[in-house]
């Protein structure tokens, strides 16, 4: 019995361990769906590519980071499932407005939510949206310095 109960732990224990270790891709309902284009970028692949910036625009490195999620979809960008997952990470993950620029039909906004020190970025997502239908998102979850990152307005 005392053996039988001890694998049931570990078994359970396992399970916990690994659905721990497993992430949340937000934004894998539209990950299918035809006009999206979808990335992930694990903390494995993100381990692997040292200190490399992979956000340009915001000077973001790889080492400062855990997981990346982009969706692209150049034609859907009016799509309700995609707009509430965007307001429902922004609210789940309590992401504040950090920079936004609106020209005619251009938009791009930075979100994010700063360490109880407010010298990282935890959380961060960029979306641009060019004419309504082209929307690009960016999800990304680290330790962002905030020192480091290049806002634009």
């Amino acid at each position: 019995m005392y053996r039988l109960l001890s694998a049931i732990i570990i078994f359970l224990a396992g399970i916990s361990a690994a659905s721990a270790a497993s992430p949340t891709l937000h934004f894998s309902p539209v990950s299918t769906r035809e006009g999206f284009d979808y990335t992930y970028v694990s903390p494995s692949m993100l381990a692997m590519m040292g200190d490399k910036v992979v956000n340009s625009d915001l000077n973001i490195k790889a080492s400062d980071i855990n997981s990346i999620e982009t969706v692209y979809t150049p034609e859907n960008g009016t799509d309700t499932e995609l707009w509430n997952i965007i307001r429902s990470l922004k609210s789940r993950m309590k992401l504040e407005t950090l920079t936004t620029n609106k020209q005619g039909d251009y938009r791009y906004d930075v979100l994010g939510r700063l360490s109880g020190d407010r010298k990282y970025i935890t959380n961060l997502m960029v979306i641009t949206q060019n004419t309504g239908a082209n929307v690009t998102v960016v999800y990304i979850e680290g330790k962002i310095p905030l020192s480091e990152v290049m806002l634009q307005y």
